[in-house]
């Protein structure tokens, strides 16, 4: 999904709305009467992919669990259609915790929160909307007591990356999951973002691709800061070291 521009426009307990292009885009944030919309949501964006293998879709069971109390979601409405959807998972005391993945305490995984999966009809990609999902989510966790955020995102989807970048996370380590696919782990400190750093460090640049020289840098203290595309899709992920708040776990 591409990023563009994306105006703040009114906003309501539930409802935020932003403009693209002169084109009005509703995000309200869902219930548990909402179980059936998402389910066919996620089935509609899975079916128009050229290879619907690609994506993970969620259990009824998982999406049941983020609509009530364990996590936050959020739907896009254009014209009366919901046309993305957001989802913020909060693993609390559940198995599939990605700070399992780093040297976070195990005492601190109540405080976890992922950011996890974001889907947009095809005829509507172009116009932002993550970005605007990814806004509305952080405001609204600011007044909970989530404090660590993670997301994992394929280092081969460079513009899902750079959505991630722009809302803050940066990538730390690369990780295999779901079925061994190769992923980007990516870390943002929350409600309050990274602390501001003295001076600027050295920065290095590396190749999405390049697994082995990436898996270097993380592993040397190297996380990733900004990402260049090129024009064929290409791209090279901007590195700086930055200090975490804990170890990644790499040895």
């Amino acid at each position: 999904m591409t990023s563009d521009n994306m105006a703040s426009g009114t906003s309501s307990d539930n409802v935020t709305s932003g403009t693209s292009s002169g084109t009005t885009f509703d995000v309200r944030r869902l219930g548990p009467e909402d179980l059936g919309l998402l389910l066919g949501l996620q089935e509609r964006v899975r079916s128009a992919l050229a290879d619907p293998s690609v994506f993970q879709t969620s259990t009824p069971e998982f999406i049941a669990y983020c609509l009530a109390d364990g996590g936050r979601c959020y739907g896009v409405v254009h014209d009366g259609e919901t046309v993305a959807y957001r989802m913020v998972y909060f693993p609390r005391d559940r198995a599939f915790n990605l700070a399992k993945d780093t040297a976070l305490p195990s005492a601190e995984y109540h405080l976890v929160g992922h950011w996890d999966t974001v889907a947009v009809l095809p005829d509507r990609r172009g116009h932002g909307l993550a970005r605007l999902m990814n806004v509305r989510a952080l405001a609204d966790l600011a007044g909970t007591d989530i404090r660590h955020l993670f997301a994992t995102s394929a280092p081969s989807n460079p513009y899902a990356v750079r959505t991630l970048l722009e809302a803050g996370f940066q990538p730390i380590r690369l990780v295999r999951k779901f079925g061994g696919r190769l992923r980007f782990l990516l870390y943002r400190p929350s409600p309050e973002g990274w602390p501001a750093t003295a001076g600027e460090s050295p920065e290095l640049a590396v190749a999405c691709s390049a697994t082995d020289a990436l898996e270097r840098a993380f592993r040397d203290g190297w996380t990733g800061t900004g990402i260049d595309i090129d024009g064929a899709g290409r791209a090279r992920l901007r590195m700086r070291r930055r200090p975490l708040p804990f170890s990644t776990g790499q040895g």
